[in-house]
């Protein structure tokens, strides 16, 4: 009896086996990196993921006295202020898109709690490491920019917000 289930569930293995497919070829498997793509200036960008806190509407902002234009206010933001600043301004611009697409980009590192309005955010983006070129760039963040990535014939450069951080100018905000 024992050997009768054996040769059953061998007939059945070895029916279900001829009409069976095989598994499908293994894909290469590339190695990306999570960004968000933005906008300012009429220029797009992209920033890692893990340097962003957060994306949030611009909030309405308290007006600060004695401080340069490009700084905003402070919003309060679940109970945390947050100093606004406005990134075309710094940058020696204007703001090109319209207002209902403006978002704020929420950087919390080294200490610095900030937001930085930019014209539009396109969402998170999962660029190929491989397409990823040291080249520098010649937009409005220029000294911001650690290289870019290659997307669809474009190139998208790498913002780096360590670096804005670390900016002098940036951090001198009082009139």
């Amino acid at each position: 009896m024992t050997k009768d289930i054996f040769a059953a569930i061998s007939n059945v293995v070895s029916r279900f086996g001829q009409s069976s497919y095989g598994l499908p070829a293994q894909k290469e498997i590339v190695e990306t990196r999570k960004l968000v793509g933005f906008s300012v200036l009429g220029d797009n960008y992209v920033m890692p993921l893990n340097e962003l806190s957060e994306v949030l509407d611009v909030p309405e902002c308290t007006k600060l006295p004695r401080v340069k234009s490009w700084v905003r206010g402070l919003a309060n933001v679940r109970g945390r202020l947050l100093p606004i600043i406005d990134l075309a301004d710094f940058l020696g611009g204007s703001q090109t898109g319209s207002v209902k697409d403006r978002r704020v980009l929420v950087l919390d590192m080294d200490g610095i709690y900030i937001g930085l309005i930019v014209d539009a955010v396109q969402g998170i983006k999962s660029l190929a490491v491989d397409r990823f070129k040291e080249a520098r760039n010649n937009g409005p963040l220029v000294h911001f920019i650690d290289g870019s990535f290659s997307e669809e014939n474009r190139d998208l450069p790498l913002f780096c917000a360590h670096k804005l951080i670390e900016d002098g100018q940036f951090l001198s905000v009082s009139v």
